[in-house]
């Protein structure tokens, strides 16, 4: 009879085990966009960042790696199991904070942290931390005026004690954390902010040459927004060495911007950023050129010359929605400026639609 019970108790126990396994099987879901193409390819596993790049590891090992691919053309990720939390409290609050109302998000972000408990192993942790205030952020965006401002201003510390926290040991939402946090800065116009930001996303550990590459191209395109054009030089001339295509095209006119931007030479500068991004056919570069004009219009007092180099890069150049996002930020600012509130308030909307795609 004993044997019959124990065996009984032993076969229980590992359908429980099977059972617990079973619920600790659902992998990350990566949607990864192909940027010679544009189509797009499913991962199944687990997303991680590392030295060769942004990866997803599969296999019962996690030994098997994927190619590798740029964060930026990581366009969805459907988070997998999480060691230590509870997968069907996760998703019931990542199921309110897809429903995108105040009420709603209120609720995923009591639903979030109440997953996090003392031992939480890191990578859990994270990612909880990074659905916090990725959901504080979204609940500032929906809101209008001072209240807009003061909550946009909690977003941002928000995002900083998060990447503040993680620096030194990065995951892959590191990177989506900054990116977040630096659009944040911008529509504040906190350009330098921002660009101390990506500086030191381009010195985190554990990231791949392609990461920081980018990383130290957006922080030259704040650096100069922001007027600090002393600060281009030794970032430019660090990228320079290993940069190859149209980002070099696209540096070499960040360098003319900041050299002639910092010498006061304003139109000196836009004309030879004209004459360099007429070089190329690259739509990127003429992105760059064009918002970089508009920069230094502003720079010499000329807001409404400036105007129109960022209507161009909305409407004609405008595949890289970053760019545009910028450009419509610079817009608002002048018809704000310039007591148009007609069309101040039609791009405070276009900026409000944007936000979600980014």
């Amino acid at each position: 009879m004993k044997r019959h019970v124990t065996r009984g108790l032993v076969a229980l126990g590992l359908m429980t085990l099977a059972a617990t396994v079973s619920a600790q099987s659902v992998p990350d879901t990566v949607e990864v966009r192909n940027r010679k193409d544009g189509t797009t390819k499913t991962y199944s596993g687990q997303l991680k960042a590392g030295p060769a790049g942004f990866q997803v590891f599969s296999g019962e090992k996690l030994d098997k790696a994927s190619e590798t691919f740029a964060p930026d053309d990581i366009l969805k990720v459907s988070i997998g199991d999480l060691p230590g939390v509870e997968r069907n409290a996760f998703t019931a609050a990542k199921v309110k904070e897809d429903k995108k109302t105040a009420k709603d998000y209120t609720e995923a972000n009591d639903g979030y942290k109440a997953l996090i408990k003392p031992g939480l192993a890191e990578r859990s942790k994270r990612h909880l931390e990074f659905r916090i205030a990725s959901v504080k952020q979204k609940l500032a965006d929906d809101l209008e005026g001072d209240a807009w401002a003061k909550a946009v201003d909690a977003a941002i510390l928000n995002w900083k004690e998060f990447c503040d926290v993680y620096w030194a040991a990065p995951g892959w939402e590191l990177w989506p954390a900054v990116r977040a946090m630096t659009r944040l800065q911008i529509e504040r116009r906190k350009y330098s902010d921002a660009a101390s930001a990506w500086a030191k996303l381009r010195g985190a550990a554990d990231l791949s040459p392609e990461a920081k590459l980018e990383a130290g191209l957006q922080e030259i395109d704040c650096r100069i927004r922001g007027k600090e054009y002393a600060l281009v030089a030794s970032t430019a001339d660090d990228l320079m060495k290993t940069v190859t295509g149209a980002r070099k095209e696209r540096l070499a006119i960040y360098q003319l911007a900041a050299k002639e931007g910092g010498s006061g030479r304003y139109q000196e500068g836009i004309d030879k950023v004209k004459a360099e991004m007429d070089k190329s056919k690259d739509p990127s570069v003429h992105a760059t050129g064009f918002a970089v004009t508009g920069e230094l219009y502003l720079a010499a007092g000329k807001p409404r010359d400036a105007m129109w180099a960022y209507l161009f890069v909305e409407t004609v150049v405008n595949q890289d929605k970053e760019e545009v996002f910028k450009a419509v930020s610079r817009l608002t600012e002048i018809f704000e400026a310039q007591m148009d509130e007609e069309q101040a308030k039609k791009y405070r909307e276009k900026i409000k639609r944007s936000r979600g795609t980014l």
